[in-house]
């Protein structure tokens, strides 16, 4: 009768101690504040689209996946690196509604390639958006030449391109 009687009062506390981590672990849940980012400050979720091509949804996919802007020619043996040739066919494929779109991307790199893209091709920058890389202090990586930094947004973008 007492073993009975001391396992139904273990299972109870068990439960309770349960029940109790729960409950704490939703209220911490309901506390918690959103994170600001930077980078996603002026992020306009609700508004926002890749592109009406799923090629070029591809394509920016990979471009958001690099940390780093990489100019024409990279490294000792000045090569072309696959981000900039990505950077080509977006500059070639992408209009000028999804470049300017693309300058509020949640990756740094989307967001200079979009708007290196629009100023090569003489598009219309939305003045909104352009403002907002010139005051982007996101970090990126940045390769030029032989040349590999840490740098921000704004620099890159301040800097222009590097033949």
């Amino acid at each position: 009768m007492k073993v009975n009687l001391l396992s139904l009062l273990s299972v109870v506390l068990v439960l309770s101690l349960k029940a109790y981590e729960i409950s704490a672990r939703e209220e911490s849940q309901e506390n918690r504040s959103e994170v600001y980012h930077p980078a996603l400050a002026f992020l306009d979720v609700e508004e926002y689209h890749y592109s009406e091509s799923a090629s070029l949804d591809s394509l920016i996919n990979q471009l958001g996946r690099s940390s780093t802007i990489k100019e024409r020619y990279v490294g000792f043996a000045g090569l072309t690196p696959n981000e900039y040739l990505l950077f080509e066919e977006l500059k070639a494929t992408a209009s000028q509604y999804e470049l300017n779109n693309l300058m509020k991307h949640y990756s740094p790199v989307v967001r200079v390639y979009a708007y290196r893209a629009l100023i090569a091709n003489d598009m219309e920058v939305n003045a909104n958006y352009e403002n907002f890389l010139y005051e982007d202090t996101t970090s990126v990586n940045w390769f030029s030449g032989c040349i590999f930094k840490n740098s921000t947004v704004q620099q890159v973008v301040e800097q222009g391109f590097v033949e």
